[in-house]
């Protein structure tokens, strides 16, 4: 274990897993929420109930008893994590709401909300997922949400040509997760079937063969792109050209999709699954890496997995439990 009990218990101990991140090989991120269920008072219904949050933080080379940290929000919604490489080195959280938490580089403050389509702001609808494409961080979310920061309080909304009639899409159409080869070759998934494809400067929708939920998406490293929604049902293609792989079985969908180790690797909270030889099969790991399922990040050859049971990181081929 990388955690002592007292660093596990003034940082973890009370809080649920929402999003982790790979800044670095050295370098983790946590997004983690409140425990509902441990508190003896709560009202989900009363605006003034509010749950902590706090984004916790993993240094390796610190010394031991300074690796772990955290920064708590009284008044926050859950944060969704990816690291900007551009143009500078930061984590970037995003709350459903638009507003953006930044740490790093001698950096640790609230930037500009992404602010309301309608007064010219990027969200038509609540933000659900962020995702780092050639050292930026897009997000996505309903309405058909798509957009991009380019630097502090810089956030650009991609959507000025993304149709969006509330009264006939709310229900079947939206985004829940985005992934790109690079900023000229970006996929969004989401709603019920709905794919759409932008080559930097246009939006294109994709004739996707299938009208099921849709929730993650991974531009693998094989050149291909895997579409995955109920069940875990899971399609493999490029442009408009794409096949159902497997019909899947599973009781909810994938949370997070993503490429490494020549193989895509699937996690939710009930497991940790590979597509390999467009194959899904259990991963082969440990039983406690297993119940880390819930949430993935990769970066700098390095495989995160964190979630309600604890967190874990492949390196080098070994698997090693952080808590």
């Amino acid at each position: 274990m990388e955690i002592s009990s007292g660093q596990y218990e003034n940082n973890i101990s009370g809080f649920v897993m929402i999003d982790c991140e790979v800044r670095s090989a050295d370098v983790f991120y946590f997004s983690l929420s409140e425990d509902e269920t441990q508190l003896a008072e709560w009202d989900e219904d009363d605006e003034d109930s509010w749950l902590r949050r706090r984004i916790v933080y993993f240094i390796r080379n610190l010394a031991p008893a300074e690796r772990w940290g955290h920064i708590e929000f009284d008044h926050s919604y859950d944060f969704q994590l990816s690291v900007a490489r551009q143009p500078r080195e930061q984590l970037v959280g995003i709350e459903k709401d638009g507003n953006v938490y930044v740490v790093g580089g001698g950096t640790a403050e609230w930037e500009d909300s992404l602010g309301d389509w309608t007064n010219g702001g990027m969200r038509r609808g609540s933000i659900v997922k962020s995702r780092t494409i050639d050292g930026h961080v897009y997000m996505v979310g309903g309405g058909r949400t798509v957009g991009v920061r380019k630097d502090r309080n810089d956030a650009v909304p991609l959507m000025q040509q993304l149709p969006f009639d509330h009264d006939k899409d709310w229900q079947v159409a939206g985004f829940e997760d985005i992934d790109g080869f690079n900023a000229s070759d970006i996929y969004c998934v989401g709603g019920k079937g709905d794919v759409w494809h932008f080559d930097g400067a246009s939006w294109t929708q994709v004739d996707f063969p299938s009208t099921i939920s849709l929730r993650s998406v991974c531009c693998a490293g094989d050149g291909n792109v895997y579409i995955s929604g109920y069940g875990g049902t899971t399609f493999k293609g490029r442009g408009q050209t794409w096949r159902r792989l497997f019909e899947g079985q599973l009781t909810i969908p994938f949370n997070d999709m993503v490429w490494f180790d020549n193989r895509v690797w699937c996690t939710s909270e009930y497991g940790l699954w590979n597509i390999s030889d467009e194959k899904l099969e259990a991963a082969d790991v440990d039983s406690d890496v297993m119940a880390c399922s819930g949430h993935l990040s990769t970066h700098d050859g390095l495989l995160l997995v964190a979630g309600n049971g604890g967190a874990a990181c492949q390196q080098d081929g070994k698997w090693h439990k952080l808590f």
